[in-house]
């Protein structure tokens, strides 16, 4: 308890507006630069999601936070590379745990809350690799979500059930049908 309050207060800390001087510092006294926009051009032409993620890196080592803007670039960046490495998609790999680990860093590293248009990109991506589990419980729990983007995960979900994948295959091999099973209440 005490040092997640601590952690906190560093956050909180480190992130705070500006000072006497009227410039923001880090927890440290460092400057800090908020001169997002050459990154997030960088940000906008990497191939491949690795080098968006390094950039990410290369931004705090310069005393330069990500902000919002610079997460959805990472976001948009991971949607549209084919792969996390140049050479092709290697085995799992996936781009939804790509952008929910950006969601994660974004909230609980760098205390930058989310907006609906980063909660879009996640279920676009959801639906580029055909996640439509992942898909419907983003949309059933993030408010405002696109009917759209919703409507295309219901799709895949109607697809993956005519095709009979509706269950992972692992599931679907036990001697007893976990879909089938009816739960009482004592």
């Amino acid at each position: 308890m005490f040092t997640r309050q601590v952690s906190r207060l560093s956050m909180q800390v480190r992130f705070s507006s500006a000072g006497k001087d009227g410039k923001r510092r880090d927890l440290f006294g460092y400057e800090q630069s908020s001169e997002v926009g050459p990154w997030n051009d960088k940000i906008s032409k990497v191939k491949t999601w690795n080098e968006a993620g390094e950039l990410l890196v290369e931004m705090n080592r310069a005393n330069c936070p990500p902000d919002l803007t610079s997460y959805k670039a990472v976001l948009q960046a991971i949607l549209r590379s084919p792969s996390k490495y140049e050479g092709g998609k290697q085995a799992g790999e996936s781009k939804f745990c790509a952008m929910m680990d950006v969601l994660e860093e974004m909230e609980h590293r760098n205390n930058t809350k989310t907006d609906i248009e980063c909660w879009d990109l996640v279920l676009q991506g959801a639906i580029q690799e055909n996640e439509f589990r992942a898909g419907r419980a983003l949309v059933a729990c993030v408010e405002g979500a696109s009917p759209k983007l919703a409507e295309e995960i219901e799709k895949l979900a109607a697809k993956a059930k005519a095709d009979g994948q509706e269950f992972p295959p692992a599931l679907l091999k036990q001697s007893e049908n976990l879909f089938d099973i009816e739960i009482k209440a004592a």
